[in-house]
């Protein structure tokens, strides 16, 4: 199998800091060569910090600055001149921005990566045991799970006349194993598009979202790239349905959760989220860290006993 690829986590210094506890964990069931964490420099630093304790795999683990790749102030002059005419002479905040910023730092990696392959990894999420991103044959994995946002087709459809939804998953699964030649491709196709205002991709993905939707989150790069896959190139991967616990931080404390909690999860769920404003509230405590209820439920069935009671917002699907 080829597992010659790294690792990209683009995270932010609070990002990292919660799931500080589950770093090794991290470490140790990520597949693939190096683990790079790419952010801004306080995230280095607290990396460097990090060292001989936290980090003990210290081989596998380094930081690239994000502006080395892309400067963020490139994107955001671009997406203010964007929101202008809401501003009303007002700072854009950071944030607007920055959601875009990480998935279009992910897509310029292809330029730069020397390997055939590099997978993106969300910072908030932690693998619940080892896996491969390879099937035995080598074909490599594009992981499926299941979630619809209209404005994520709409967008791509712009960018590239002929680009939609072309299977009932989706592929939003809180990580992607790229391949760079077809990154590439497909960075040039958006580039090409003399339609839309601008040089850069992601010039032309932020002009092409109605000032509107921008708040929105009116682009994925996941869904993006894996419905060009489809169209240009469908035998360069093979499909598999990927099972993480998105909301696992409303049920577990990222401080708290301990190896026993992922033995447990790791029979039902590939990984699990820790999202960053979530918390463990008053009648969801002690329950998918009760050791009888885990001796008699399963992690999945104990979720769906649980889905039971929402009544809006995401839901996991098997």
């Amino acid at each position: 199998m080829n597992e010659r690829f790294d690792t990209l986590v683009v995270i932010t210094k609070p990002d990292l800091l919660r799931i500080k506890s589950n770093f090794a964990r991290l470490v140790k069931w990520l597949p693939g060569d190096g683990i790079i964490f790419i952010g801004h420099n306080d995230v280095g630093k607290l990396l460097d910090e990090w060292k001989n304790d936290v980090i003990k795999d210290i081989g596998r683990v380094s930081f690239v600055n994000e502006n080395d790749i892309i400067p963020f102030d490139d994107v955001h002059s671009v997406m203010a001149s964007k929101m202008a005419p809401l501003l009303n002479g007002r700072e854009l905040p950071r944030g607007i921005t920055g959601w875009y910023y990480q998935q279009f730092l992910k897509m310029e990696y292809s330029r730069i990566c020397n390997d055939e392959y590099y997978m993106s990894w969300d910072g908030d999420t932690v693998p619940c045991k080892c896996f491969s991103m390879f099937k035995e044959d080598g074909k490599p994995f594009l992981d499926l799970k299941h979630e619809y946002n209209e404005l994520y087709f709409t967008t791509m459809g712009r960018l590239c006349p002929g680009l939609g939804k072309f299977i009932d998953a989706s592929f939003i699964s809180e990580h992607m194993l790229f391949k760079c030649d077809i990154m590439k491709r497909l960075i040039e196709k958006i580039e090409s598009n003399n339609e839309i205002p601008g040089n850069r991709f992601y010039e032309k993905i932020i002009n092409c979202i109605p000032i509107e939707d921008i708040q929105e989150n009116g682009f994925s790069e996941f869904e993006t790239y894996g419905s060009f896959v489809c169209l240009t190139n469908p035998g360069a991967y093979r499909l598999r349905e990927w099972h993480s616990f998105r909301l696992a931080g409303e049920f577990f404390d990222p401080d708290k959760i301990t190896d026993e909690d992922y033995e447990w999860l790791s029979r039902d769920f590939d990984a699990i989220s820790f999202e960053k404003g979530m918390f463990v509230r008053e009648d969801h405590k002690n329950l998918f860290d009760n050791r009888e209820y885990q001796s008699k439920l399963s992690a999945r069935q104990m979720l769906e006993i649980a889905q039971e009671e929402f009544k809006e917002g995401y839901k996991e699907v098997w």
